[in-house]
Formats: structure tokens, sequence, C-alpha cells
């Protein structure tokens, strides 16, 4: 997956004055990511979706009248792809300099049969009952989204929601380590 960021740069729409600036996400798929020949060349869904995961994070008062752009380009489609562009996305964020309240973390489940499977792959979602997205700020142990497919019990909910935030608390030591640099596992 690539990700590209621009920004902040001064909004096109800069004729209305913004005391908060504006977050824009776009996500694509190239025309070889999944298996099936351009099945996935674009997804507003998902663009959507991104853009509601990270605008809680983003402290979007410290740049006014402007705009940052989040290009994310799925290469290859291996399964669980929304959780990884929504963490990718937020790492890029963060290495650029941009102000956040955290990270943004995502994760997904998949329910088969009685099993719960965390990021399946393209397999496992194409037999899988029901789904369960969780994006969080894992050191505020905020939520920024939710989202359940398929009819899921309140057990299962459950279960499903504490194996995602565990995975994201997991995944945001990993990032962090990754903005420290190389050298910054040796200290942990």
């Amino acid at each position: 997956m690539q990700t590209c960021l621009f920004g902040p740069r001064e909004s096109k729409k800069a004729m209305l004055y913004s005391d908060i600036g504006r977050l824009n996400c776009n996500v694509s798929y190239t025309t070889f990511a999944t298996p099936v020949r351009g099945q996935g060349s674009d997804h507003k869904e998902f663009s959507s979706m991104l853009h509601k995961a990270l605008e809680g994070a983003i402290i979007l008062e410290t740049f006014p009248k402007t705009t940052v752009d989040v290009f994310a380009l799925v290469l290859e489609s291996g399964g669980s792809d929304l959780p990884v562009v929504i963490s990718c996305a937020s790492l890029a964020l963060a290495d650029a300099g941009i102000m956040m309240y955290d990270l943004v973390t995502s994760v997904s489940v998949s329910g088969l049969g009685k099993n719960l499977v965390i990021d399946p792959i393209l397999e496992e979602e194409s037999y899988q009952d029901g789904s369960l997205m969780l994006t969080c700020m894992p050191s505020r142990y905020e939520v920024t989204q939710l989202t359940i497919t398929g009819e899921w019990s309140t057990p299962k909910i459950n279960e499903g929601m504490q194996i995602c935030l565990d995975a994201c608390s997991k995944l945001a030591v990993v990032m962090r380590a990754c903005l420290k640099g190389p050298d910054s596992t040796l200290e942990e």
C-alpha cells in the first residue's frame, strides 16, 4: 500500500474563512490489486470511513483555512484492507508532523462459525459470517469508529471488541517505534 499526504496547504475554498482545517481522504485500488482484475478501482465508502476514522484524531484547529489531503493507494489486496489503510494513513500524518491527539490504529475481526479470526485474509473474508472493525486512539482508550456487519450476539461483540482493542494497543507500540526510528526498539 502507498500513502501520500499533501498539506497543510491553502484551501481551495479559502474565500470561506474557517477556524479549523479540512481533511480530505481518498482511497483507491490499482487495477491489479485484487484477484479479479479491475474489481477495486475506487472505493468512496472506504474514503469516507478513512475520513471518519482520522478526523477526530487530528487537531484541525492548528491549521485554519488550510487543507490536508490523504491519498491511499492499495497495490495488493490481501484482506483487511481498510484497517491497514487507516493505520498507515495515521502513521503518515504523524510522520509529516500533523498535530494529532493520538495515533489511530485499526483492526478487524471476522466471525467464522464460533471462531473469531483477527485480520482475516481474503479467503477468510469470503467465508465469514460477519465482521467487526474497530478504530481507536489507544493512548486515550477512545474508539473513533466501530463497524459491524452480519449477525453478532452481544457476548461475541464484546469478545471481538476486546480482541480488537488489545491488538490496537499492540499495534500502536509498533507504530510509535517506527516513528522514533530503528534504534528505538533496542530501548524498550
